[in-house]
C-alpha cells in the first residue's frame, strides 16, 4: 500500500458524523446555506444542504426572495434521510410555519434521533421581513427542536419581553437567547436548558459583527450536537467559533478558521 491508498484508506475509515441544512441560498456566501456548509466543514462533520430559498441580496442589503416549492424540498429531504443518517438538521429561513411543519414532521419521522436546531430568521439583518409571530406555533417547535436561536427582537416577537417566561411555560427546547441586541452586557447569551438559566459570556467587539453570524452560530451548534457534545458544551464552543469569524477581519464578511 503506497502512502495514498494509506491515506485515503485512513480517511474512509474515519468518517465524519452528517449534517444537514435547510436555509436560503444567499450568493455573497456570508449567510445560508453556503456558509453552513463552510461552518460544518471547519468542526469536522460532512455538510449536506437544501435550499429554501433563492435571495437577492448583497452583505448589507437584501432586496427580494424567490421561495422553492415545499413539494420540491419535501422531495429533497426525504431522498437525502432514506440515504443518509444525519445526527443533525440546522434550519434557516423558510417561508413559512406550514412548511417549516411540514419539513419537521417529515424528518422527525424517518429519523426520530435527528437533533434539530432551528434559527427564527424573522427580518433580515437589513430591515426585510419574512414572517411574524401570528405564522409561528411555538409549541411544536418547542417539543421537536433540540435547540432554537433567536436573537433578542426575536425572542420578543415570539415569546414576550420577560424570558423567564420560559421557566413558566416549562419550555421543552433548550433556548439560546443570543445576546447582539441585547441592552446590558452586549454580546453575552443566556442559554435555557433543562429548566435553567445559563449565561454563556461573550465580548461585543464594540459593536462589530458580520454578515450570516447567526447562520454560522446556529450551523456550530449542529455541528457540535452532531458529535456528540451536549447542548451546553455545543452553545459554548459554537459562541467561541464566532466569535472568531466576527474578528477574522475588518470587513462585513468573514472568514472561516479551522477548529482549534
Amino acid at each position: 500500500m503506497n502512502l495514498y491508498e494509506f491515506l485515503i484508506n485512513l480517511q474512509m475509515n474515519n468518517q465524519r458524523p452528517y449534517c444537514l441544512t435547510i436555509g436560503g441560498f444567499d450568493p455573497t456566501a456570508g449567510a445560508g446555506v453556503i456558509a453552513d456548509c463552510k461552518t460544518f466543514e471547519m468542526l469536522q462533520v460532512y455538510g449536506m444542504g437544501i435550499i429554501s430559498s433563492n435571495t437577492l441580496q448583497t452583505d448589507d442589503c437584501f432586496i427580494d426572495v424567490d421561495w422553492v416549492p415545499v413539494e420540491t424540498m419535501i422531495r429533497q429531504v426525504e431522498t437525502l434521510l432514506k440515504r443518509y443518517c444525519f445526527k443533525a438538521l440546522k434550519i434557516g429561513l423558510v417561508r413559512d410555519f406550514d412548511m417549516l411543519y411540514q419539513l419537521i414532521s417529515i424528518a422527525k419521522g424517518l429519523n426520530s434521533d435527528l437533533k434539530i436546531v432551528w434559527d427564527p430568521i424573522l427580518k433580515s439583518s437589513s430591515g426585510y421581513c419574512f414572517h411574524s409571530k401570528d405564522s409561528m406555533q411555538l409549541r411544536f417547535l418547542e417539543m421537536n427542536c433540540q435547540v432554537i436561536t433567536p436573537n433578542w427582537n426575536e425572542f420578543e416577537a415570539l415569546w414576550g419581553a420577560d424570558h423567564t417566561i420560559l421557566k413558566e411555560q416549562n419550555a421543552s427546547a433548550a433556548i439560546l437567547l443570543k445576546g447582539g441586541h441585547r441592552q446590558e452586557k452586549t454580546g453575552s447569551d443566556i442559554l435555557f436548558a433543562n429548566g435553567q438559566f445559563t449565561e454563556i459570556q461573550g465580548e461585543s467587539f464594540a459593536g462589530k459583527s458580520k454578515h450570516g453570524t447567526g447562520c454560522v452560530l446556529s450551523a456550530a451548534i449542529a455541528a457540535y450536537l452532531a458529535q456528540g457534545y451536549t447542548v451546553l458544551e455545543s452553545c459554548k464552543l459554537a459562541k467561541s467559533y464566532v466569535e472568531d469569524f466576527i474578528q477574522s477581519n475588518e470587513q462585513n464578511l468573514g472568514y472561516h478558521y479551522a477548529n482549534k
